[in-house]
């Protein structure tokens, strides 16, 4: 179980990631849902260790960061290293 951090809730434009219309971090669990631009009405369920889900919450409620950062690619390796899995 995730320490617990607060909710993070952050949409992107199309302009701001291609791939990413919105995540979403309860904040009292380690879940993570994520909605893409390409199906926005589906909401898709990972959940995450608890140093990634610090991480992104951090990367989200920090917009001098987000600008130099892809956040599809972020969330892509968080897949691919497995600290973020398709629940």
């Amino acid at each position: 179980m995730a320490t617990a951090i607060a909710p993070v809730h952050r949409q992107f434009t199309k302009e701001q990631s291609s791939a990413i219309h919105s995540i979403t971090i309860p904040g009292d669990s380690n879940d993570v849902f994520i909605n893409y631009h390409s199906n926005a009405d589906k909401v898709y369920n990972f959940t995450a260790s608890d140093s990634y889900i610090e991480f992104l919450s951090d990367l989200l409620t920090n917009d001098e960061i987000l600008k130099n950062v892809s956040i599809g690619s972020t969330i892509a390796d968080g897949r691919r290293t497995e600290e973020l899995k398709s629940v």
